[in-house]
């Protein structure tokens, strides 16, 4: 509360330090002036008229010499008169429901949140204030910013400072009193190229791990080595039996640690082949790529940039030595590792893959930070917006809204889905690229065949001997 003592005098315009004290009275607070009436009756009119201009709008004046109590609706300003002793709840009402004149200019920048590319579905934050500004009946005017390539964001922002408020979300290192915080926390994330294409051997290498390559190609020397050594230990070839079903004799006529070592490895080729089919079918409807940088510190090892636009970078320690500013007008994805909030690059991420670029998003997070409303200093509205947050965010329409964005995203991606199915077909692996594959299958038939054939006509040979 605030008590002005102001006697006999009157407010002056031009006076320099009251001015710039009565303007940094917060707007809730109430202000009571104590004056002395005179015969003019404008003078309450006129003192209701210099305190509104510096937006003091819960005010009473009391008349010290006569029995007299003045307060105000406004937008257009309109005095209220009372005598003897009238309740504070009748003076200090709630001058927002009495307003007249009853418009919120407001301005912001294009973002995934404030347009979503569907005309009906805006974005999350500029649904919140158009329905906050619904619930007071008042009419919100939203203008779309226009920034220049040169311009930053702060510069860009300034030239709108006549804006009653800015719909887009904002970070600071230090506490502002005229924002209204955000009520989750917003998570920097990296997206980074999923790297170049297999080759069609990598291709039939990478299903399976190195160790587990090395661990195949041991069984099979080390049993083959085995049976050269050891020919007595066991009946059959037991990788030939694990492998292709070969059996030089039964199985259920040899000994119990034979059929014990030969169920043990039919089990583990049988479930290392299901593991390689999947993989290699999972290849038909995602191109396969390497893997690239999966975690920052595989970022740091590769000495990879990271680009960012929207942040203020003090704080990312994670990313230290690798940060860049993008100068464009926007981060595309254009083959750099960009550094943005996760949500934006997931619903951004939706559109862009239907375009063919391969990018993967860091599951681990670079930094959290609040993010903040911005509102004119002296905005009556901006306790009531804080009110209405809450009763939102507790309400779960913040969700709602943000699964409205989901959905018009996901339509957008499968009308580009549609329209660049020609543009990804060079993706396909086509004729030339399984060229060497074919190659390497048919000498290995042909090799099987000669085999076949020599084995027959020794076999016949060795028959005629006898």
């Amino acid at each position: 509360m605030v008590v002005i003592l102001l006697g006999n005098n009157t407010f002056v315009y031009n006076e320099y330090n009251l001015h710039q004290w009565l303007a940094h009275i917060p707007f809730e607070c109430k202000t009571i002036v104590l004056f002395e009436r005179d015969s003019d009756a404008k003078q309450p009119m006129e003192m209701g008229h210099y305190l509104a201009s510096v937006v003091l709008w819960n005010v009473i004046l009391i008349a010290t010499n006569i029995d007299a109590v003045y307060a105000f609706h406004y937008g257009p300003l309109r005095i209220l008169n009372y005598t003897g002793y009238p309740d504070s709840d009748v003076l200090f009402f709630d001058r927002l429901k009495t307003l007249q004149t009853r418009q919120l200019k407001s301005a912001y920048i294009k973002d995934v949140r404030t347009e979503t590319g569907c005309e009906d579905i805006p974005g999350e934050d500029l649904t919140l204030f158009q329905t906050f500004a619904d619930t007071l009946n008042l009419k919100l005017h939203a203008e779309n910013i226009q920034c220049t390539k040169n311009e930053t964001r702060s510069m860009c922002i300034s030239r709108f400072s006549d804006r009653d408020l800015l719909i887009n979300r904002f970070f600071f290192e230090d506490y502002n009193k005229y924002t209204v915080a955000c009520m989750q926390m917003e998570q920097i994330a990296i997206a980074t190229p999923k790297g170049r294409l297999l080759t069609i051997w990598e291709i039939l290498l990478q299903p399976l791990q190195q160790p587990v390559w090395w661990l195949l190609i041991a069984i099979c020397i080390g049993f083959n080595l085995l049976e050269i050594v050891m020919p007595g230990w066991f009946s059959n070839s037991l990788v030939s039996l694990a492998l292709f079903g070969f059996e030089k004799r039964q199985l259920r006529f040899t000994g119990s640690t034979e059929k014990m070592i030969a169920t043990a490895l039919i089990v583990l080729f049988f479930l290392l082949k299901c593991a390689y089919e999947a993989k290699l079918i999972s290849y038909i409807t995602e191109t396969p790529r390497d893997s690239g940088a999966q975690s920052i510190e595989a970022l740091h090892n590769r000495n990879i940039t990271v680009y960012q636009k929207h942040f203020n970078t003090t704080h990312f320690n994670k990313l230290e030595g690798l940060l860049a500013t993008y100068d464009g007008d926007f981060i595309a994805f254009d083959g750099s590792t960009i550094a943005d909030n996760r949500i934006v690059l997931n619903f951004e991420m939706m559109i862009k893959d239907m375009e063919g670029i391969p990018y993967n998003i860091l599951e681990e997070n670079v930094f959290e930070m609040l993010p903040f409303y911005t509102f004119q200093p002296k905005l009556p509205v901006r306790q009531s917006f804080l009110k209405y947050q809450h009763a939102v965010f507790e309400a779960g329409l913040s969700l709602h809204w943000r699964q409205d964005m989901f959905s018009c995203y996901v339509s957008r991606a499968n009308v580009l889905k549609l329209q660049t199915q020609a543009k990804q077909s060079k993706n396909v692996i086509d004729a030339d690229n399984l060229k060497p594959l074919v190659m390497f299958f048919s000498v290995q038939w042909i090799l099987a065949i000669v085999v076949f054939v020599a084995e027959v006509i020794v076999w016949r040979r060795l028959r005629g001997h006898h």
